[in-house]
């Protein structure tokens, strides 16, 4: 395992994608959000991608130059088209624009489609919280991958389908957040548990035949993801794709584009309270829960989005663990768009 500041970390993705084509402004719109996911501890999201992301522009997956546009609008609603660019890109215009929405309006709701991979969704409510705002966010594609098996199902017919809430709180403090893939596992960690060559939890993957399994290999060999706790997650990711992809019109993107899809909603709490009372209940709740000792094994109890703050924090100061396998895959890359890198 490697330790690479995250400095380090954006200049090396960012000189690789502006080699690969992307704009300046496309460039730091991405490569912001990897090395934030990685700073974040969901290295799932994070830097592992790069090398999927250049070979997607190689094989036209992916427009490195596109910038995304509204296509529908109203006071308090809008639909953008990411023209198959950085789905990072996309989701931060959304992300923004419900802001500015919301502050007029009280609500907003944004969709975009033809998006390529949107990254870690948690970001874009973050974002919102950050501007004094309830954020929601949920993200899918109409034509998969289906690597997620329904309830009872023997093949794919979902995407991991992720969803997010986030919650501001009183200045200084991070939001309570709520961000997960609506499959047991996100297909990213499979793969940084291959890169670590690590077996996957209980209830995760089947193979190809459909029997569980814990070896990661059987997941890339034909395998699938099951939705997490059963019936229940399984409802819920049907949701969000009827959610992130019927609003957004993605069902409409041509076939053979990138066709992912994401929803942004934005909640003025002053809309329906003053914001001060609102804050005030936030952390009356937050201090409800952290006063509760904590359970054999564990040291303390923790407010959703504690996770992430502690982790960003200390990667900020120490550093970012990173695979060998996955920094190896880092240089190939970079050796193919003629860069030399180091760690």
């Amino acid at each position: 395992m490697l330790t690479i500041s995250a400095r380090r970390l954006t200049d090396v993705a960012t000189s690789i994608f502006t080699a690969a084509g992307a704009t300046p402004e496309n460039a730091q719109g991405v490569v912001s959000s990897l090395v934030d996911a990685n700073l974040a501890g969901h290295d799932s999201h994070g830097v592992i991608r790069i090398s999927a992301y250049v070979k997607d522009i190689r094989e036209g997956r992916l427009d490195p130059k596109a910038t995304p546009v509204v296509v529908r609008e109203t006071a308090s609603t809008a639909v953008i088209d990411g023209g198959t660019t950085f789905g990072q890109v996309s989701s931060r215009m959304a992300a923004d624009l419900a802001i500015r929405k919301a502050r007029a309006a009280s609500l907003a709701a944004v969709a975009a489609n033809h998006c390529h991979h949107t990254g870690r969704i948690g970001e874009w409510t973050e974002r919102v919280a950050a501007a004094g705002l309830v954020g929601m966010a949920t993200t899918a594609g109409p034509r998969g991958p289906q690597s997620v098996a329904p309830f009872g199902g023997a093949k794919g017919a979902l995407g991991t389908n992720p969803m997010s809430w986030a919650i501001p709180r009183a200045a200084g403090h991070p939001p309570v957040l709520m961000d997960y893939a609506t499959s047991a596992v996100a297909q990213g960690k499979l793969q940084v548990a291959r890169a670590k060559q690590e077996p996957v939890p209980d209830g995760c993957i089947i193979d190809a035949a459909g029997k569980p399994t814990n070896n990661v290999e059987d997941f890339f060999a034909g395998g699938l993801l099951l939705p997490f706790a059963g019936h229940k997650g399984y409802a819920l990711s049907v949701v969000v794709e009827l959610l992130s992809v019927g609003l957004s019109a993605g069902d409409k993107v041509p076939a053979g584009e990138r066709a992912g899809t994401v929803l942004m909603v934005a909640i003025d709490p002053g809309a329906f309270r003053p914001a001060e009372e609102f804050t005030k209940y936030v952390e009356s709740v937050v201090a409800r829960l952290k006063a509760i000792p904590p359970a054999p094994g564990f040291s303390e109890v923790l407010v959703p989005g504690e996770p992430e703050a502690r982790t960003r924090a200390t990667r900020q100061r120490e550093g970012i663990p990173v695979p060998e396998r996955t920094w190896e895959g880092i240089e190939a890359t970079a050796r193919e768009l003629g860069l030399s890198v180091a760690a």
